[in-house]
């Protein structure tokens, strides 16, 4: 039989489809490990976790462009306005990301395109917002672990809500 595989070339071609299935599982579970790493910064932002939310993104400079909220180079700016603005007992937040476009450029680089619903009760000022928007990503895997290098957010429509006694107010509806 080794003389049939070595006769035939068949040794090559079982050695490039193994290699060939290595890739694409390391695709898979890198785009598996991308997704978790969002979803891990989403939740930490809906739970007020800034240590957890800031530790999603590269440790050296890295560009977070957030529209009116800021733009940020480096994850410990972005620390120091969600503390401020989000991290209060009054805001009840929910961001839900869909529809996922990961695409894995190699071993340490990738790019991702998210759709975002996010949901904002502030008990406080009694108003509803709900933000529809896309992130669009950059990644880089450091020692092994996959990390946001870049991030932008374009808000796409919102709508604002007023609760006034037992009505309810639009105050705007439409895109940004």
């Amino acid at each position: 039989i080794r003389d049939l595989v070595r006769s035939r070339g068949l040794g090559d071609v079982y050695k490039r489809q193994h290699k060939d299935l290595e890739k694409r599982v390391q695709a898979l579970e890198d785009t598996l490990a991308i997704q978790n790493l969002k979803h891990t910064y989403l939740n930490a932002c809906d739970t007020k976790d800034v240590d957890a939310m800031i530790e999603t993104f590269v440790a050296s400079e890295c560009m977070i462009d957030y529209g009116p909220v800021g733009s940020f180079s480096n994850r410990n700016e972005l620390a120091a306005v969600f503390q401020e603005a989000a991290c209060h007992d009054y805001m009840l937040e929910s961001h839900h990301a869909h529809n996922p476009l990961i695409n894995i450029i190699d071993a340490e680089n990738a790019t991702g395109k998210w759709a975002l619903t996010y949901n904002l009760i502030n008990t406080n000022d009694k108003t509803i917002t709900t933000l529809q928007g896309e992130y669009h990503d950059v990644y880089q895997k450091i020692d092994n672990k996959w990390l946001i290098k870049e991030t932008t957010f374009v808000g796409c429509s919102s709508i604002n809500l007023e609760l006034e006694e037992d009505l309810l107010k639009v105050i705007f509806a439409g895109r940004p």
